[in-house]
């Protein structure tokens, strides 16, 4: 019986939206990770990203940061801490508020978002380059309204 359901299962999610979208980004995002690694980045892993995705201009909350990223405080404590002891970011009082603790970004991690970013370009061209310019733009398109829909 269950490899009966089992079976019907993958049948069920081979063309699935959601399971194929995330397919496609987890192949972009090891790809884009791969050449962060090779462009001199080793110590960074993927569970550092939501460190560098939710900062913003003048330092961030460690509990903003925890927000947007969906973990508790406390995980994004030791987040912020790995990622400081590799020095891509420093902590510092709030001027604001002694008892908040904001971050921000080093000279190195400054130097690893910038990395990041020429890298995401040149896999941005590439699929473009892949599936033409044109497809690739309607797939950008299609993809923000799914994204728009969906929340």
């Amino acid at each position: 019986m269950s490899d009966e359901v089992l079976a019907a299962y993958a049948a069920a999610t081979a063309d699935d939206v959601g399971r194929l979208l995330e397919t496609a980004a987890g192949a972009f995002s090891r790809t884009v990770f791969i050449r962060v690694i090779e462009a001199g980045y080793p110590d960074i892993r993927p569970a550092h990203v939501p460190v560098f995705a939710g900062l913003t201009i003048g330092g961030t909350h460690i509990s903003e940061l925890a927000s947007k990223a969906g973990v508790s405080r406390q995980a994004m404590s030791a987040m912020v801490q790995e990622v400081g002891a590799l020095g891509y970011v420093q902590t510092h009082p709030d001027p604001a508020d002694a008892r908040a603790t904001l971050v921000s970004l080093t000279e190195l991690g400054t130097k690893f978002c910038q990395t990041v970013i020429d890298v995401t370009l040149r896999a941005n061209a590439e699929v473009d380059a892949q599936f033409g310019g044109r497809y690739a733009e309607k797939l950008r398109k299609q993809l923000r309204m799914i994204a728009d829909s969906r929340g």
